[in-house]
């Protein structure tokens, strides 16, 4: 080993005296890079209770690289936070500098962010699930990354190592100096012995740590734009499984925000069902659009305090919380409590008896499943479950006929507090893939009005159009139009340039066209006029 030093003299006066000097054991700084909130502490660990693949990943890459489970909790954070903020520089370890950071940097410069955040931002499930997404990516592609950052040669690992020694042999080397300002004149010579060896060690150490992280640096720099593929790569999974899961939430879920565990187990079981199928993931898409335009119509509502108020319950709702609980919001130590009871639904608010009043008539939605008709099948299905939701929330009876050739029909069916999510999403990925007949479906919502009780039917009947109604068949529905007063609007899939509208025109009220307006426009009228 080269002698830095001779003496204890040289020591003293050596920059190496003062880095000894002010030296302490957690001076090598956290492996998070990020900066995170008790509150968003506590999300992360409820969701990560039970987690055990993600656990074994965990732990198999921590043993290649010791900053990798930081990394995964950072970049749920980066998903999640509504406030993204790094720790300060010297409070990062150097290994998570070296790598973590950069990794980071890569993934919220990177183009499909803006859509992680859209999907995530303060949404628990999706933001874990996407976080889960990217990690996993990274995982199966670490060998590669550890290899494009370190060289064949694994510096990173080697970079940790000598970091390590070198933290020990300045802190052997601070004690030595402490005790050689107490020591008497019998044990100088000794220890400036042991405190001139310690700090040519440390010397040595320090400049072996410095050439490494050189080599660390110029290796990533060399390979950036193949880092920079893989980790976009990882980003672009994630993305994508951040829609899907939050499409599908909102679609059927509880929420993504939901804190009971049976909840959650099954909105992520719904989740995983969703991401496996790729016609439920369309549907979901679609339908997730609209859910949302119909919660904003909803709160842009008027909402009259009616309802007597006769006891006390646990919810989210601020509009009825007790006065009480608003004073958490005085003080900057009970905010995090506050927003933690608002975002687990355990606000004391009080619960209204109101009367349950059922709208103006029951809704049929009959669905063109034919050949022809099959690319726009998950448009055509999200709109019938929004309707759907619309129908249940007014108490009303809901039905979609499926149909196709002659005689080839299925009816779903779905009365208030008499269905479940199953049946929902089996609806949804139901498709006859025939021929087209109209009498059929016609003649089936006549059967559920006459026989099931469906009153004052508000029709929806959705085709590309490429059939005609018998006219002794016509001539009866009209009749019955007459009778039942009920209405049948129609959507025309004619946006390819073929002329179909005379076939709805004969027994439609009102006939929307996708040749002349948008799928979300004609979803928007459709949707929107029958919120109450």
């Amino acid at each position: 080993m080269r002698a830095y030093f001779r003496s204890l003299n040289e020591v003293l006066g050596s920059p190496l005296a003062q880095v000894a000097g002010t030296f302490h054991k957690d001076r090598s700084g956290s492996h998070r890079v990020l900066k995170s909130t008790k509150l968003e502490d506590a999300v992360y660990r409820d969701l990560r209770h039970g987690d055990d693949d993600l656990d074994a990943l965990e732990k198999s890459c921590g043993e290649k690289l010791s900053t990798f489970p930081a990394l995964s909790r950072d970049i749920y954070q980066s998903f999640y936070s509504l406030n993204v903020r790094r720790q300060p520089e010297e409070s990062v370890s150097q290994q998570a500098r070296r790598f973590n950071a950069p990794i980071l940097e890569e993934v919220m410069g990177g183009e499909d962010y803006p859509a992680i955040k859209a999907a995530c931002e303060g949404r628990q499930l999706p933001a874990y699930e996407a976080a889960a997404e990217f990690v996993s990516q990274v995982a199966g592609n670490l060998d590669d990354l550890l290899k494009k950052a370190s060289g064949e040669k694994r510096a990173l690992n080697t970079l940790e190592h000598l970091e390590q020694r070198r933290d020990e042999s300045l802190e052997k080397l601070q004690k030595l100096m402490k005790q050689i300002a107490e020591a008497g004149p019998e044990q100088l010579p000794e220890l400036e012995k042991q405190a001139v060896k310690a700090a040519n060690q440390a010397q040595s150490q320090i400049n072996q740590t410095e050439a490494v992280g050189r080599m660390v640096r110029d290796q990533m720099l060399q390979n950036k734009e193949t880092v920079s593929c893989c980790i976009a790569q990882a980003v672009q999974a994630a993305a994508e499984k951040a829609e899907s899961v939050s499409s599908a939430l909102l679609a059927w879920g509880y929420g993504p925000d939901s804190n009971d565990p049976e909840r959650r187990a099954a909105d992520l079981e719904l989740a995983a069902r969703v991401g496996k199928s790729p016609t439920l993931m369309e549907v979901a898409r679609h339908l997730g659009r609209l859910k949302e335009l119909m919660d904003g119509k909803r709160k842009n509502g008027y909402a009259y305090g009616r309802g007597e108020k006769y006891s006390l319950e646990l919810g989210g709702d601020i509009n009825r919380a007790i006065a009480s609980e608003f004073a958490m919001l005085a003080a900057p130590e009970t905010l995090p409590l506050f927003l933690r009871k608002l975002q687990q639904k355990a606000l004391k608010q009080y619960q209204r008896r109101e009367p349950i009043c059922k709208g103006s008539g029951d809704i049929i939605c009959m669905l063109d499943e034919s050949v022809s008709a099959e690319s726009q099948a998950p448009w055509c299905k999200a709109v019938a479950l929004a309707l759907l939701d619309i129908a249940m929330r007014d108490q009303r009876r809901f039905a979609v006929i499926h149909f196709a050739g002659v005689g080839d029909v299925q009816t779903d069916r779905f009365l208030p507090g008499q269905y479940g999510r199953e049946d929902v999403l089996r609806c949804a990925e139901t498709f006859l893939n025939g021929n087209t007949d109209y009498e059929t479906p016609l003649r089936e919502a006549l059967r559920l009005m006459e026989q099931e009780g469906f009153e004052y039917a508000d029709m929806v009947f959705v085709t590309d159009g490429e059939c005609a109604l018998p006219d002794s068949f016509l001539e009866q529905l009209k009749a019955e139009q007459s009778v039942k007063g009920f209405q049948i609007t129609g959507i025309l899939l004619d946006q390819e340039g073929d002329e179909f509208e005379f076939s709805l025109r004969k027994f439609c009220t009102n006939v929307y066209r996708t040749s002349q307006l948008s799928r979300d426009q004609i979803a928007e009228q459709l949707v929107v006029s029958r919120i109450a």
